[in-house]
């Protein structure tokens, strides 16, 4: 045993843990007090240093409470420091900057990877459904890769966009999807994010929240911040999971023997067309795919650098067959201290390979085909052996469509952000940021297809095929930088903090119209070797590069702004905050090219006031106020501008037998301006027994004046027929709730719950700048195309009522509960018409567009969403329950089926609806496609996902076996497949939402 001489130098040495869970600390600071001699922990926490008897060290570390030691005789000195709870008091991240969750004063939701979504993910905002008041995601598409759309409080716009602002690692991105123009499917723009490298995410939604970002803030901000490195030994972690996804279909056609029957009893002379065979066309197109996904991570530092690379792979497959999307991803992020921490230096890269095999959407056509006849015909060699029915306007094989159309994508996603923070010594409080970042998409995309029967071979030279090529580029660049100033107050307990700033952000994008070409070419194949069904297997997919490009077209914005905040807290009770941000765009006219958009906030926190401090009971009460303006820029370029279309859809003129191309200038408002939502919201957020019990309370409107809509010109300007401009006015009234519950909370069991549920009413309130008067008269505009007949729309915009309504005819239902059908004199008047059918709404003995009525919306009343996490031991459970309520769906699938004219109308038999039967529907007309029978209540009750766990470890490995099922369960009214058809609420046969389980392992080498 060694011991050191009263007044003689020694070694010390020593370690420092964590003291709550007795992992080791490096870069810990050891210094001798009074002196400049110290040293630092290395990476496992250990520490040696020369002092003598008597000396006193100081043990110091970010987070941790500062230990004074002094020596005496001994040697070996080790430490446990504590956690210091007020610096590490929980904070959120706000528009440049973050604040602590206590001095809150806008609308602000947090949640972070406990909470997060479980599952095959395959992007950020696949995290937040069912987690967060008032945020509704919904799925468009439910092909792997597929895009989701996000309403905050609701739509506020007609014609720009309603998504939100997503800002990563502080960066506002570009969150548009990648669909070049000329090809309609897209992949989810987040897709480059990979799910298991974010941290938290937080959601702005007043005006005072998001305000600080302007002319995009308006649909709220979505803030993702994604993982960092810590001091430490190096830690390595490894995710991988294989998951099978299915789908049940729900929408019942004619059984086999049914739709014999009812072919030779409606239509006798398609009778002799009926096969033999016994297919089910659905189950022919789907599969049961099993995917994968795999994550690996290295991450650790020291004091002054830390440092986290991550890589993912994913292979999802779909449901549908050829289906697939494969994604290659990394991510590093790098954080350097300098200049006694001074200085702080970070840089984040991104990069993330995108392959998608976009499979067609067969759906519709495989419930219809005739189920008589076979997959395959071994006399039809020419188009590949599948059966056809080569005849004009007959539907085509959904299985050889599928085979034989290789719809292929790639995209490439460069994301690099560098910050820089320096703190200026001579001046305690002051601060400056710096970032820029630069964010670079190069993508392609190519269709090659074969004909399938004699129709499609008759354009097409030796039966070769047809080919689509579009390349794709996009980039954009921001540059800013803020001065932050922090300032205590003393004399009255006060803190300040100023924000001021400035940014720049580009965005550059280009494409190439797609070419469509007789015969294909493709390298692998030979390049005078044509594609046919004997070498399709040999496709080399996107061949771009051998392609010569001859014109792209381009198109750039820029913004650029001036913003600056000011928070003032007032002996921690009384909060005070102002925003405001002056943007210039250049998607608008010189003249309206600046907006300006200010916001203010106040809160109280009452359970601080000496009335309220001793109480028991109440732990947490503070009130909230606040209002504020932002904008919407969301729309396309040179909207102000009016453009020459040379040959396009607007410019083209049939002419007897012949195509004349013109020239025609886009019609255009050169005065168009800024959408603006004001907002306004009063909030109260509480907690009771030392928080057990905690949540939130808030009430607001949101108004959005100078609504950008695109609308129609009248015929003979000798322009294009639409134009951009600014028309309405939008209000959103709403009321939200978050309730967070601890049940429990013991050593080996723990149990808590959340819920959270919102009320949403939308309301046009005005549209063309109409008098009241003039509103009352006034149509509406008709949109939301559906199946069925050319040109028909379903929805209606109307002042009065919510966005995404429905306009029908209101169908007279029997006493039996079944409307009536077309074959019936139901009013005695002799006649069999739409008399029989519909209400006389204005008794003019007419059936027509006077009679429509607005029946029910897409936009759901109430969203609620509930949670639960339940510990016990080395167990784990959690679960995510989601639902709707009031929210309708158009079901154009039954309003398209659901008539016997498909028995005998396109000159083969199709299968029909078994709503045919019920409701007697002869035929198909305009009528009927408007009946109200096909608006249904589409509220349900949905079980997201559930996660099984077990946590164990061995040594230095800890590790997690889990099970988790998504979309296992869905209770509702609807007799769709799905009643989440996106955002209008039109089910078209969307590519179907699969069910997923997913087995997973979780190990962390430490």
């Amino acid at each position: 045993m060694s011991y050191i001489i009263l007044g003689q130098s020694g070694k010390i040495v020593g370690s420092v843990i964590d003291a709550t869970d007795g992992s080791e600390l490096p870069g810990v600071t050891v210094q001798i007090k009074g002196t400049v001699s110290g040293t630092s922990t290395d990476l496992n926490g250990k520490y040696e240093l020369t002092a003598k008897q008597g000396d006193i060290l100081i043990f110091s570390f970010i987070g941790y409470i500062t230990v004074e030691q002094t020596i005496g005789s001994q040697t070996t000195i080790n430490i446990a420091l504590e956690a210091d709870v007020e610096e590490l008091s929980e904070v959120v991240v706000i528009g440049y900057g973050q604040v602590e969750t206590k001095d809150v004063t806008g609308v602000i939701s947090k949640i972070d990877e406990e909470t997060f979504n479980k599952g095959q993910l395959t992007s950020p905002d696949q995290l937040l459904a069912g987690k967060v008041a008032g945020v509704s995601v919904v799925s468009n598409d439910g092909a792997p890769g597929g895009q989701s759309s996000i309403r905050i409080r609701g739509g506020t716009s007609l014609t720009a966009s309603n998504e939100p602002l997503y800002v990563i690692d502080g960066i506002p991105i570009n969150n548009d999807a990648h669909n070049p123009g000329g090809m309609n499917q897209g992949r989810n723009p987040l897709n480059f994010i990979n799910p298991s490298d974010i941290a938290d995410i937080t959601v702005l939604k007043d005006a005072s929240a998001a305000a600080i970002y302007g002319s995009r803030g308006a649909n709220g901000v979505i803030i993702i911040t994604t993982k960092k490195g810590k001091s430490g030994k190096i830690q390595v972690a490894y995710d991988g999971s294989v998951a099978v996804s299915y789908f049940e279909n729900q929408i019942r056609m004619l059984t086999l023997e049914e739709f014999v029957f009812t072919v030779k009893d409606q239509s006798p002379r398609n009778a002799r067309l009926l096969g033999e065979a016994q297919t089910d066309w659905v189950d022919a197109i789907l599969q049961t795919p099993t995917n994968q996904t795999h994550n690996l991570s290295l991450s650790g530092g020291t004091k002054s650098t830390t440092f986290r690379v991550s890589i993912n792979y994913q292979d999802i497959n779909g449901v549908i067959k050829t289906s697939n999307t494969k994604r290659l991803a990394t991510n590093l992020n790098l954080q350097q201290r300098l200049f006694n921490d001074d200085l702080q230096v970070g840089v984040v890269f991104k990069y993330s390979n995108s392959k998608d095999r976009f499979g067609q959407n067969t759906l519709g056509t495989a419930l219809a085909f005739d189920p008589t006849q076979p997959l395959f015909d071994p006399d039809n060699e020419t188009f590949g052996g599948y059966f056809q029915w080569n005849r004009p306007l007959s539907p085509s094989n959904p299985l050889a469509t599928i085979e034989n159309t290789f719809d292929i994508g790639r995209t490439d996603r460069y994301f690099l952000s560098t910050n820089l923070t320096y703190k200026f010594p001579f001046l305690e409080g002051l601060s400056m940021k710096f970032n820029y970042s630069y964010d670079l998409t190069e993508a392609e995309r190519q269709r090659t297809s074969l004909p399938i029967n004699e129709a499609e071979s008759e354009n097409i030279d030796n039966n070769n095929g047809q080919f689509f090529y579009e390349p794709f580029n996009r980039n954009s660049q921001v540059v800013d930088y803020y001065f932050d100033y922090e300032k205590s107050i003393k004399g009255i307990n006060g803190a300040l903090t100023l924000t001021a700033g400035y940014s720049y952000q580009d965005f550059f994008r280009d494409f190439a119209p797609y070419e469509k070409t007789k015969g294909v070419s493709l390298a692998g194949i030979g390049i005078n070797d044509p594609l046919t069904y004997a070498n399709r297997d040999l496709l080399d997919p996107l061949v771009g590069d051998s392609l010569e490009i001859k014109q792209f077209i381009e198109f750039e914005n820029r913004l650029l702004s001036y913003w600056g905040r000011v928070n003032f807290n007032l002996k921690d009770k009384y909060l005070f905050t102002f925003t405001y941000r002056r943007d210039g765009s250049t998607k608008f006219a010189p003249s309206n090219r600046w907006g300006n958009f200010p916001s203010l906030a106040l809160g109280w926190r009452v359970s601080d006031e000496p009335f309220l401090k001793q109480n028991q009971v109440i732990s947490n009460l503070k009130l909230r106020l606040s209002w504020g303006i932002t904008g919407n820029q969301e729309i396309a370029d040179y909207q102000y501008v009016s453009l020459v279309d040379i040959g396009g859809p607007r410019a083209q003129y049939i002419l007897g037998n012949d195509t004349t191309i013109t020239y025609r200038p886009s019609a255009v408002d050169p005065n168009i301006k800024w959408e603006e939502t004001a907002s306004l919201n009063l909030g109260l957020d509480f907690g009771f027994l030392d928080g057990r019990l905690n949540g939130a309370l808030d009430i607001y409107q949101k108004s959005t004046t100078d609504l950008l809509a695109d609308v129609a010109f009248p015929i003979g300007t000798l322009v294009g027929d639409r134009a951009i401009t600014n028309i309405g006015e939008i209000e959103n009234n709403g009321i939200e709730l978050l309730l967070n519950g601890v049940v429990a909370d013991r050593e080996d069991f723990g149990f808590n719950v959340s819920f959270n549920g919102a009320y949403n009413k939308n309301q046009i309130q005005k549209l063309d700048n109409q008098s009241e008067e003039q509103a009352a008269s006034f149509f509406g505009y008709p949109t939301g195309s559906i199946n069925g007949n050319v040109s028909q729309t379903i929805l209606i915009r109307r002042v009065g009522n919510p966005v995404n309504s429905f306009l029908v005819y209101e169908h007279i239902i029997k006493p039996d509960g079944n409307p009536v059908s077309d074959q019936e004199d139901h009013n005695g008047d002799g006649l069999e018409n739409n008399l029989d059918m519909f209400v006389d709404q204005n008794g003019d003995g007419v059936i027509n567009n006077d009679d429509l009525i607005i029946k029910e919306s897409a936009n759901a009343d109430f969203i609620l969403g509930f949670t639960g996490n339940v510990r016990y031991k080395k167990f784990d459970l959690a679960f995510t329950l989601r639902s709707n309520i009031g929210n309708y769906v158009y079901n154009n699938v039954f309003s398209e089926f659901g008539t016997f004219q498909e028995i005998d109308g396109s000159g083969v038999p199709s299968n029909v609806h078994i709503s045919a039967y019920t409701n007697d529907f002869s035929e198909r007309t305009n009528e009927t496609l408007h009946s109200s029978i096909y608006v249904e209540n589409a509220s349900f009750l949905r079980l997201d996902n559930i996660t099984l766990g077990f946590n164990t470890s061995f040594k230095d490995i800890k590790s997690r076996f889990y099970v988790t099922g998504s979309n296992l369960l869905t209770i509702t009214g609807y007799s769709g497949n799905d009643p989440e058809v996106g955002i209008e609420g039109i089910d078209k046969n969307l590519y179907p939402r699969s069910s997923t389980v997913l087995f997973g392992i979780n190990l962390q080498f430490n």
